[in-house]
């Protein structure tokens, strides 16, 4: 399916900025914390991992979750991958979930930020697998 010129260039903004929301999840490694809770920790890895190679766990995640949603974009454009920006918004959509998952504390508050970014995450997923 082939999408118009404006709405590619609002979906391309929209995944863009959405990559750009998931620097939240690094401020806690740098010791910038929004909220009491905001935090780099993991509920499930620091039992196993120990803190430190936890917060490099989540930091490759956050990284990986940023660059992929810029370059969904970035193809939404037609740019650079033009044809696989779809499935580069869903990888990022599921990295995304599955950080929140394990680095519930990354995003600062429950609303707008950790609500706000599954929404998101599911309906690109949606959008993707329906076939959009």
């Amino acid at each position: 399916m082939v999408l118009p010129q404006a709405f590619r260039i609002v979906v391309a903004v929209i995944l863009m900025l959405q990559g750009v929301g998931h620097v939240m999840g690094l401020l806690p490694l740098v010791g910038k914390k929004l909220s009491e809770t905001h935090s780099a920790d993991s509920w499930l890895l620091n039992r196993t991992m120990g803190p430190r190679s936890t917060h490099s766990v989540g930091a490759v995640i956050w990284v990986m979750t940023i660059a992929l949603f810029v370059l969904a974009g970035i193809g939404a454009l037609g740019q650079i991958v033009p044809g696989q920006w779809r499935h580069i918004a869903a990888a990022a959509s599921i990295l995304s979930l599955a950080g929140l998952t394990l680095f519930w504390h990354a995003f600062p508050f429950l609303f707008p930020n950790k609500v706000g970014a599954i929404l998101f995450d599911l309906v690109v997923l949606i959008w993707v697998f329906k076939g959009a």
